[in-house]
């Protein structure tokens, strides 16, 4: 995976200081490279199972990867960013690449697919900042949409570890749920340094959370930014999920009344009438 720059000593401090914190666990630990799924999984998951996840694995594992361009973008703006919030954004990548090398491990167990194809893929991306310019204001704006998009993974993929990834051994099943906490984490992060570097900024959160929810709403495809990435999968959730979720950012926040537990768990358990499974739609615009 491509390196991150050494964080100071003194940043460092700065970071522990201000309760930031990471889900430290080993990829190779969990999937090693050599990792080779067991056929009885595959034989003896559903079809339709085996088939969605292939076709999701196929959005998210270059998703992750994208994070590289977001990460770089941000960083050519170093001088507008605070020495905290850049010594964050290191670690974010750093979970975020290690994502990127999970998802490629659980692919290639799942669906068979080459990591030169994967390569090869990846590398014929074109990343779009335009559309999205909006949430990258300044900092503020950033940990913002942060929070949003992060909160989002959370039950994103709390939705793929019940339909999928506990269907195929504990190995990708623990992969599952690394990713759900690693997310989660993120999430507080960025709350974290909003309250800590921008309280006088608060009252802009609600307004903001609206207008990033519409530009996500609004946007034809994903952009492969990172940031708004649940465009390509707006379907899979209920019409309201983008509301409870800016509800849960406004509590977290202290802005505001945290969702009841129904309401958070149906972000992951709905389904469309007339389904078991949500349907997963492709499309080479999708990816």
């Amino acid at each position: 995976m491509l390196g991150i720059k050494q964080i100071d000593r003194s940043t460092s401090l700065s970071i522990k200081a201000s309760r930031i914190k990471r889900n430290i666990w080993d990829l190779d630990t969990v999937l090693p490279l050599s990792y080779i799924l067991a056929p009885q999984y595959i034989e003896l998951a559903p079809y339709t199972v085996h088939t969605n996840f292939c076709h999701l694995l196929s959005r998210d594992v270059y998703s992750e990867g994208d994070a590289r361009s977001l990460y770089d973008y941000i960083q050519s703006r170093g001088n507008e960013m605070s020495p905290e919030f850049l010594a964050m954004l290191d670690f974010w990548l750093a979970d975020e690449l290690k994502h990127y090398e999970a998802l490629r491990r659980t692919y290639h167990c799942i669906a068979g697919v080459d990591f030169a194809e994967m390569n090869r893929h990846f590398a014929a991306r074109v990343h779009e900042i335009e559309p999205i310019e909006m949430v990258l204001t300044d900092e503020f704006t950033i940990l913002v949409t942060m929070m949003f998009d992060e909160i989002g993974s959370v039950y994103s993929y709390r939705r793929d570890l019940w339909e999928y990834y506990r269907h195929f051994g504990t190995a990708i099943q623990k992969i599952g749920h690394h990713l759900v906490r690693d997310e989660g984490m993120h999430f507080n992060n960025a709350a974290e340094l909003l309250l800590i570097k921008h309280p006088d900024r608060l009252g802009e959160v609600p307004e903001l959370l609206e207008q990033i929810s519409a530009l996500e709403k609004s946007l034809r495809k994903y952009h492969k930014t990172f940031f708004l990435d649940h465009t390509q999968e707006q379907y899979r959730f209920p019409p309201h999920f983008n509301s409870v979720l800016i509800r849960f950012i406004l509590a977290r926040l202290g802005l505001g009344i945290q969702p009841d537990r129904s309401e958070l768990q149906e972000l992951w358990q709905w389904v469309p009438a007339g389904y078991q499974l949500v349907p997963i739609f492709t499309g080479d615009g999708d990816r």
